[in-house]
């Protein structure tokens, strides 16, 4: 006999406990500094961005849009596992206690983000309506409500295998998300609201009537656990070693033209490996090119002058930071012990390859800031993160391989 609450019980405890192990490298005291600086420059430009709000700003559509995102994203997390299709899927009535824990896990985890969100976007709720924050309060309740509404008919549609259905589920529940938030940040007649979440409830009690008579399709949750848990390890992967993440390589052909810059000699071994690992692997790559173009849109974008130097170094800091793994990329690989080439060449190729990877970025960073005309500040941003990228690269990153 299986004790469903005892297995939710084991099956949690050992997430939270892998999840514990690389939250502890990920968010470590430089991530954290430089996260504290990250919101505290954000803070400030949204207060001032705040105070010149136009009255015809629209921000209830704006707000809505946002909100509805949150909504309709996500599932259950049910923790299932492989094995589980021939242990678990026998007794899959008995699993009712089981799942409700998972449903009720979902909710609060989900409901922390919406809250996040929720306070984000509460003073602009605030200064454009002029409403109490009682009253803000109440439609957050309400919101969470629609979570929990959003979770039960995704994993109703988990009961019909047609793909179809899903694009269906969550296209129609992504238009009642947006009428539904609309309505209640726009200040929309209380009777309005009632008929959006009458109409909400209808189609739930449809879901469920139609879905009765099939079975879970295990398959599918099992699949979206493992998805979810790739896309931790993902993350967890640019601060540390992850034995679990399998790695996906692709050959770039259209990257192959920065390999020309490279020499061809014993001592460049490793710059070759470096740099073909950064290119080919889309983990290096991808971070590499989203903190660009995030950076290079905020230095655009923000109408503070004299701190947008602080917030490409802080970029800069980012990716060099993240760039570290890069030297454990190929540790369990013992081949490249074979290579003749000594560990102080490697690791001067190492070197090159991360200031090399700065300075390059530092240059398309003070781009953006070209385009934005402020040609003064182009200069010192391309002088600063070159010079910035040196020291961190022959200092900080020499001293820590040093440890390693």
């Amino acid at each position: 006999m299986i004790d469903t609450k005892q297995l939710w019980k084991q099956r949690y405890g050992q997430y939270m406990k892998e999840i514990r192990v690389y939250l502890r490298y990920m968010f470590n005291d430089h991530l954290l500094i430089a996260l504290i600086f990250l919101l505290g420059g954000a803070a400030f430009t949204y207060n001032q961005w705040l105070e010149g709000l136009p009255r015809d700003f629209p921000y209830a559509m704006i707000i809505g849009v946002i909100i509805t995102f949150v909504l309709t994203s996500g599932h259950i997390q049910t923790l299932l596992k492989e094995p589980d299709l021939v242990f678990l899927l026998p007794v899959e009535k008995k699993l009712t206690p089981y799942f409700k824990r998972a449903f009720i896990h979902s909710l609060l985890m989900q409901g922390y983000v919406l809250l996040i969100v929720s306070a984000a976007l509460a003073p602009l709720y605030l200064k454009a309506t002029g409403q109490t924050v009682l009253s803000f309060v109440l439609i957050f309740l309400i919101l969470v409500l629609a979570k929990g509404w959003n979770l039960l008919m995704d994993w109703l549609a988990h009961h019909h295998i047609d793909r179809f259905t899903k694009i269906m589920d969550r296209t129609i529940r992504f238009l009642f998300n947006f009428v539904l938030t609309y309505f209640l940040f726009s200040g929309a007649d209380l009777l309005l609201v009632i008929i959006v979440i009458f109409l909400m409830l209808a189609l739930f009690f449809y879901y469920q009537k139609i879905s009765s008579d099939k079975s879970l399709k295990w398959d599918q949750l099992i699949e979206i656990e493992s998805k979810r848990m790739l896309t931790f390890y993902r993350i967890a992967n640019l601060f540390t070693d992850v034995p679990k993440l399998k790695e996906r390589v692709k050959r770039r052909r259209w990257l192959d033209w920065t390999l020309i810059f490279l020499r061809f000699d014993q001592s460049s071994t490793f710059t070759h490996l470096y740099v073909r690992t950064f290119l080919r692997t889309s983990d290096y790559l991808g971070m590499y090119l989203r903190l660009v173009i995030i950076g290079g849109l905020l230095l655009y974008f923000a109408p503070f002058e004299v701190g947008k130097i602080g917030v490409g170094v802080l970029f800069i800091y980012l990716t060099g930071y993240q760039l570290m793994t890069l030297w454990r990329q190929h540790n369990l690989k013992i081949w490249i012990q074979l290579y003749p080439v000594s560990v102080v060449d490697r690791t001067d190729s190492f070197l090159r390859v991360v200031f090399m990877l700065l300075a390059v970025q530092s240059v398309l960073l003070a781009l953006f800031l070209l385009a934005s005309n402020a040609f003064l500040l182009t200069v010192y941003m391309l002088l600063v993160g070159i010079v910035f990228s040196y020291f961190f690269t022959y200092f900080y990153v020499k001293s820590k391989l040093k440890k390693l």
